[in-house]
């Protein structure tokens, strides 16, 4: 395997089909929930955003959103503020998601692969009540994040096969052992049930998994 480019997005964006499985899929199948959810979204901030690929998806399919994009690290929005030139630089947002700034009332909000990295159930609510408040009655947060599967068997499978899927991409055994080893300690995920238990303690009233692969789980949550 090439080494990656050094740039933290561009680095990100080689690894990342690499990693998590059906990633392209992921992106779309976010866009297409939160599409469904609202049909034409007039007000749609993407948390987490990193290089900004589902936001370039999400313009496709909704032309005429305002858009906003977040992330914590300033790398990241640079690569985005790159991808999107004709966006203001006030639609770029450098806040985690539980300190998103005050925004008129947004139709869709979409957090995908971000919200898993929260260290605690409680610092993972913040994320998820911070995203309501920012929602209009009605709106939609579609969220997708690495979960753990019901059963601690069922954990030790899934590991498996999201290592045989980073082998299959030639991902290095050391680079498999470390991600896998990861869990706990740079990644925190729930399982899916408590994670739909989740958004509806932070007052999403419709809340639904639309999809799941893998380690991977996708919820629409609507306010």
């Amino acid at each position: 395997m090439t080494n990656p480019p050094a740039h933290p997005a561009l680095r990100y964006e080689h690894e990342a089909p690499l990693v998590a499985p059906h990633h392209a899929t992921v992106l779309s199948e976010a866009v297409s929930a939160a599409v469904a959810a609202a049909g034409a979204p007039r007000r749609w901030l993407d948390t987490g955003c990193g290089p900004g690929r589902l936001v370039e998806l999400a313009r496709e399919r909704a032309p005429e959103a305002a858009y906003y994009l977040a992330d914590p690290a300033e790398p990241m929005l640079a690569f985005a503020r790159a991808r999107h030139p004709a966006l203001p630089d006030d639609r770029f947002i450098r806040a985690p998601s539980h300190a998103l700034p005050e925004l008129e009332p947004l139709d869709v909000i979409t957090a995908v692969l971000c919200h898993h990295f929260y260290p605690s159930e409680a610092a993972h609510a913040s994320a998820l009540e911070r995203c309501r408040a920012l929602l209009r009655p009605g709106g939609a947060l579609v969220t997708v994040e690495i979960v753990r599967a019901e059963t601690d068997s069922g954990q030790a499978l899934q590991r498996r096969r999201w290592a045989d899927f980073q082998r299959e991409r030639g991902r290095p055994e050391e680079a498999i052992a470390g991600l896998l080893g990861g869990e706990g300690a740079n990644y925190f995920p729930l399982r899916a049930s408590a994670l739909g238990a989740a958004l509806g303690r932070a007052g999403f009233q419709t809340v639904e998994l639309f999809w799941r692969a893998q380690s991977l789980a996708g919820f629409i949550a609507i306010a």
